[in-house]
């Protein structure tokens, strides 16, 4: 379901980010991108941590939101194959994206990749959920904020929330928190140079979830 944009600060950037964020979903579609396509057993093969139950879940909402296309054949037994639809393998430039800034990041950290997609994982991890995401963009867009003005330009979220959000984006190196020696104290927020390497994905989010939103005949979808 596309989200109403008048609910979302930057529904293109939430809802790609909503379709492609997760542990599973990164796996599914690289397997798939990379791989080609496959039948529900070789996937779960490819997958060994991910349970049945779970592998069928993230398909179908895959599936459902046009990612993968699901191709039954009529033989006994039944055949099921998966692969990417045309709009999934239009999101491959943003997973070489992910995995290119991932790289850049671990190797900043000086931490080790773990896995096969570790650095596209590690990338989303950064960004993923609603908050981050529009936190980040915020400051992009509107530069250096205090704590005051973010939650003035973010309403809906609660000031637990965006502490902890500000904090894990500290500790990510996402965001530097200035503290100035003032009474009353004076703290302001803003991207630091790993932030500014995550702007092109999240213009690039933005650009593949308008078209995703935008039919061909250029009106809106519901």
């Amino acid at each position: 379901m596309i989200p109403d944009s008048k609910m979302c600060f930057y529904p293109e950037k939430e809802w790609t980010l909503s379709l492609i964020e997760g542990k599973w979903k990164i796996a599914i579609l690289c397997n798939l991108g990379i791989k080609g396509t496959k039948r529900f057993g070789e996937l779960k093969r490819l997958i060994p941590n991910i349970t049945q139950q779970m592998l069928t879940n993230q398909l179908r909402e895959l599936e459902k939101n046009g990612i993968v296309h699901r191709e039954v054949f009529r033989v006994a037994p039944p055949r099921v194959e998966y692969s990417l639809s045309e709009q999934g393998q239009s999101l491959i430039p943003i997973l070489d994206m992910l995995k290119n800034w991932g790289k850049k990041y671990l190797e900043a950290s000086q931490l080790e990749s773990q896995d096969l997609y570790y650095e596209k994982r590690m990338a989303l991890s950064v960004i993923e959920g609603k908050w981050k995401l529009i936190i980040l963009c915020h400051l992009e867009r509107k530069g250096t904020k205090r704590y005051g003005e973010l939650k003035k330009l973010i309403p809906n979220i609660t000031q637990k929330m965006l502490t902890n959000q500000l904090r894990e984006l500290e500790y990510d190196g996402m965001v530097h928190r200035e503290v100035y020696p003032e009474v009353p104290p004076k703290v302001e927020y803003s991207l630091t140079e790993q932030g500014q390497q995550l702007l092109p994905i999240l213009h690039k989010l933005e650009d593949w979830g308008r078209d995703y939103m935008t039919p061909p005949d250029g009106s809106e979808n519901n």
